[in-house]
This record gives C-alpha cells, structure tokens and sequence, in this order.
C-alpha cells in the first residue's frame, strides 16, 4: 500500500506528462518484494494448513466485498495463473509468486479508489517476489532461482495436500517457535506507470527486521507513533485527523501532516527513496516522499 501510494503520488505532483497533472493517473503497479534471513511464524503456517482444510470462514450473505466490485477485473488478473504463478520479468529481473500477494492485492484494490490517482478498473496490479539475488547473467537474471522457487511451492502444496503430513506439521508446531530475526532485512521496489504510458515513478525501499516478526513489527510502531502524534495536536492545527472507521493505515493517515508516516518509519531505520521521470527518460528526479502535497 506504501508503495502504490509513494508512485502514485510521484507520478501526480512531480512526473513530466504533458497537461494537466491532475489528469495523471497511475495505470500499471509493479512490485517486487525480497527479503533478507527469517522465516515463518507459527500463526502463519497455521493460517495456510487452515486453507488447505476448507477452515476459512465462510462469507455471509449480504456483507459488503473487502474492495469495490469494479476493481474485480484487477484482482482476478493479479493472482491469475500468468500473474501469480508463473516466472515474470519485472524491474530487471526474473520474480516468483509472492504468496503474499492473496493479502496484499485485495488491500491495494481497497485502497485505490481512496488514494484518488488510479486508472480505476483499468488498473494493473503485478506484486512478485525475488527469490535470489541480485540479477546477473549466471543467473539468468533470477530465472534458474525463481523456477526453482516455484518448484519447492509446487512440492510443498503436494505435500499439504495430504492428510497425514498434515497432522504430523500441526503436532510439529505445537512445539515450534519462531521469535524473529532482527538481523534480517526487507526490500520492496515498485514502478508505477502513468495510464498515458507518457510518466513513471520508482521507489526504492528497505525495512530492518525479517518480514515475519520484527518488520511488521516496525509498520505497527510506525502506525502507532503516527496516530498518536496525530491526535494528540493542538485542536486549532491546519490538519486533519485520520479518518475514522475501517481503513488500512496509509488510508487512513494520507490526510494528516506532510510525512507523518514515512517520517515515523524512518525514524527506525527505513529507508525511502522515489524518483519519477518520463518513460525512457533515464533516472529521472529524486523526491523526497515526506514532502508530497498529500500530508502522509
């Protein structure tokens, strides 16, 4: 969602598109995440062994979708086979499925319509994980590691798939206990495209901590420290509150004080770096994303 909010807001205030900048909107999102040492949470592998025996909670008739129906056509093409399954050459270099993205395509196709410069339902999502290094030419650019990557998933929902290994993982992990790795590191590059195909914007992102404990840790500090700072100003402040009700975080704080988030974040060791620039127009111009005119 961070992501998708710093190219977003890049492309709207500071790409070189012809007319208005308003008119900008961001058409294409592509993700890659890596990561650095960790592993899984027990609550994590618990979650998909739920999955694989049917024990996600059925929805009800009548309770509203988690994002609206227009960006359906979105999210279908995101975790798609051609998407999500397959080795794709994105930002430089062969990724893998991210399996993550099940979670995190629905929270950007939620948040879309709020953040207001989107392509609406022509929006594309790609959100792909790196599974080795960095790319080079013995490598095949990630390709040999990303095929083995989907080799290993292939194997392990083989796996899953029977009952037996289930039951004996579900006993493995009443006694096994994951307390993070605080050694561990978190990447996430995105490149959105303007609709036009005329703009695009890059950032470039690093979190301390594995992505299991002590990164989201990290986010949930940084959503903590924001709200409280936003709501404990002076009543007479020029900034709005967070929006009330059911709102994921970069929602819910675009409206408050100019880098509000991102100031919390990298006040414990993220670093954020955007740049935008026209298409195939060299490394374009840094920005600092705590100075976008929308207050995050």
């Amino acid at each position: 969602e961070l992501g998708m909010w710093l190219v977003g807001r890049a492309l709207r205030e500071h790409a070189p598109s012809t007319g208005d900048a308003k008119d900008v909107r961001l058409g294409e999102l592509a993700l890659n995440f890596r990561v650095k040492g960790g592993g899984l949470p027990r609550g994590t592998l618990e979650t998909v062994l739920d999955g694989f025996e049917g024990k996600d909670p059925p929805r009800k008739e009548g309770t509203p979708r988690f994002y609206p129906k227009e960006y359906r056509n979105t999210a279908k093409s995101a975790l798609g086979l051609s998407q999500f399954a397959l080795p794709k050459y994105q930002l430089g270099q062969f990724t893998a499925p991210n399996f993550m993205s099940v979670v995190n395509v629905p929270v950007l196709c939620r948040a879309a319509p709020s953040f207001g410069f989107t392509a609406g339902a022509d929006l594309r999502i790609s959100d792909k994980y790196v599974a080795g290094g960095r790319p080079a030419l013995l490598n095949g650019y990630g390709l040999f590691q990303s095929t083995l990557f989907i080799g290993y998933l292939v194997f392990g929902g083989m796996a899953l798939a029977i009952p037996p290994f289930r039951s004996r993982l579900r006993n493995w992990l009443k006694t096994y206990n994951y307390e993070g790795s605080p050694g561990g590191k978190v990447y996430l590059d995105a490149r959105g495209s303007s609709s036009d195909g005329k703009a695009c914007a890059t950032a470039r992102c690093s979190f301390p901590g594995d992505a299991g404990i002590y990164a989201t840790g990290l986010f949930a500090a940084g959503v903590a420290n924001s709200l409280l700072e936003a709501t404990t100003t002076s009543v007479d402040t020029t900034h709005p509150m967070p929006l009330a009700g059911f709102h994921s975080p970069v929602v819910a704080l675009e409206g408050c004080r100019e880098g509000l988030f991102v100031d919390n974040l990298r006040k414990m060791g993220a670093q954020i770096e955007v740049r935008a620039a026209s298409e195939g127009g060299g490394g374009g111009v840094e920005l600092d994303a705590a100075k976008f005119r929308s207050k995050l």
